[in-house]
């Protein structure tokens, strides 16, 4: 039982990845590692403390989510009448998927979109339902002028360029060519072919998102998302291109190639690195070195977590013997 709840949290944490780190033949490579190694067996030790934090902490964003969606909700750009009543707009169509996929998806995602739905209800946003998301926005008189697919929840909290002018100001919220009048919703379209374009596009990314989650869970899509950014971004990124440049609203770019944002880029690498150092120290004793050096390691030590970038440092360290988990 046990065993089985620990491959359960690996699966909600890391999808079809933490299902192959679960299997047996893993399980016991990291074993006997843990019996060589001290440090091995501490982050071992520490890494399942963390999963299984990490795990409850997804299961309470995706009961989050799950209150929300048993809790009515007023229909995004429904108008409201001076005497308070709620006149729905015609629902927006052709912008959800099969109803199946629909709910796999949504169910996948659920605990990255219960985590943006509570962190806007902690600065005070209102929510409406789609389709095809769930959308969290500031009351008016604020308008958006962009948001945040996180989950199946679009956060409008990116302000408008402009709020006094246009179609959408501070003085009525009609779309364009359409009378004024006080508008439920981020307001951030202009027409209702745009709200349709804008509404398939995100809802895309939901999909990009939902695989990436049963591949290796609910973060590999945004960590793939801003590598990806760092070396293709705005519309060169891939997830954005699939998504539908021109329904996202993103400018053509000149050409495809990456374009580095060089801050980005080394932020990345920097973080990489600090993750990786002792494989990388390890690998710096093999290239100067060779291989013999390579495998010697500290007592209680396995060779990774063995100091020295040239040589192998060997002598006795003040640690206590491993023990077995």
């Amino acid at each position: 039982m046990k065993q089985a709840i620990r491959t359960a949290a690996c699966m909600v944490c890391f999808g079809l990845a933490g299902l192959l780190l679960s299997l047996p033949s893993m399980r016991r490579a990291r074993q006997r590692r843990a019996e060589r190694c001290i440090i091995c067996a501490r982050k071992q030790r520490l890494g399942a403390v963390l999963v299984a934090c990490l795990a409850v902490l997804l299961l309470a964003g995706g009961l989050a989510r799950a209150q929300v969606a048993a809790t009515p909700q007023v229909l995004c750009h429904s108008r409201i009448t001076p005497d308070g009543r709620v006149q729905p707009e015609p629902l927006l169509t052709n912008v959800s998927p099969p109803r199946g996929w629909s709910v796999i998806r949504n169910v996948l995602v659920a605990p990255a979109g219960g985590f943006a739905v509570l962190a806007g209800r902690a600065v005070g946003m209102e929510s409406c339902s789609g389709p095809p998301l769930l959308v969290m926005f500031w009351e008016p008189p604020h308008i958006s002028g962009g948001g945040t697919e996180i989950g199946d929840v679009f956060v409008a909290w990116m302000p408008a360029d402009d709020p006094g002018t246009g179609a959408l100001s501070t003085q009525g919220y009609g779309l364009a060519g359409e009378p004024s009048y006080l508008r439920y919703g981020p307001n951030i379209s202009r027409s209702r072919v745009s709200e349709s374009e804008l509404a398939r596009h995100e809802s895309r990314h939901v999909d990009q998102g939902a695989i990436g989650t049963i591949l290796a869970g609910p973060f590999a899509f945004p960590l793939a998302y801003v590598v990806d950014g760092a070396f293709f971004p705005s519309s060169r990124n891939h997830f954005e291109r699939h998504a539908g440049l021109e329904e996202g609203d993103y400018p053509a770019p000149l050409n495809y190639l990456p374009a580095p944002r060089w801050p980005d880029v080394i932020g990345i690498g920097l973080v990489v690195a600090l993750i990786l150092r002792r494989r990388i120290r390890r690998a710096s004793r093999l290239l100067f070195t060779g291989r013999k050096q390579a495998a010697l390691h500290a007592p209680a030590r396995c060779p990774v977590h063995t100091r020295g970038w040239i040589r192998a440092h060997v002598r006795a360290e003040k640690n206590p013997e491993p023990k077995s988990l």
